[in-house]
């Protein structure tokens, strides 16, 4: 039993890692574009993504708001968030070149 609650755990950092590097893959920034997008530091950003921290449900918020996306996105499993990241990608691109 514990293993599985260990499991669920690190699934939700795991994709919250996978997440954020694909986000700013596909929006081509940097950490330090993301953090400053996001009001947040680029070395926690990259703690992030290395699965050192957990995020506090201000800074998911944070983030989320940062990438355009809201907080669950992040949480979703990597294919279904990246449907939603190229969303937002599409949109911000068609804005950009009318």
């Amino acid at each position: 039993m514990g293993n599985v609650r260990k499991l669920r755990k690190r699934a939700s950092r795991v994709s919250l890692a996978s997440n954020l590097r694909a986000g700013r893959s596909l929006f081509r920034w940097s950490q330090e574009e993301l953090g400053l997008r996001c009001g947040l530091k680029r070395t926690y950003i990259g703690a992030l993504e290395r699965r050192e921290v957990n995020p506090g449900i201000d800074n998911l918020d944070k983030l989320a708001h940062g990438m355009g996306v809201l907080a669950h996105v992040l949480l979703l499993s990597p294919e279904l968030a990246y449907a939603e990241f190229y969303g937002v990608f599409s949109a911000m691109s068609e804005a950009a070149h009318p």
